[in-house]
């Protein structure tokens, strides 16, 4: 969902996905007990990462996104 120049997701996959790309982390919000909320600077190509994730046609480098995937589940494990 994306609000006033801002990307949020409580999708832990996406969020890596999108960290793995450069999208800046700027907050995980952690308010509801039950999931957190990735929160990133928008960017103008941000839509298309989501897209392309979500279609099965995302391109990268399988160990940076193994790595942004491992460093999301340390940050959410640190409530």
């Amino acid at each position: 969902m994306e609000t006033n120049g801002i990307y949020r997701t409580s999708d832990l996959y996406i969020a890596a996905w999108l960290l793995s790309k450069g999208l800046q982390l700027q907050n995980i919000d952690r308010s509801d007990a039950r999931r957190s909320e990735f929160i990133f600077a928008d960017r103008q190509h941000e839509p298309d990462l989501v897209h392309s994730s979500m279609c099965g046609q995302a391109t990268g480098n399988p160990a940076d996104y193994v790595y942004c995937f491992s460093i999301q589940i340390i940050a959410v494990c640190k409530r």
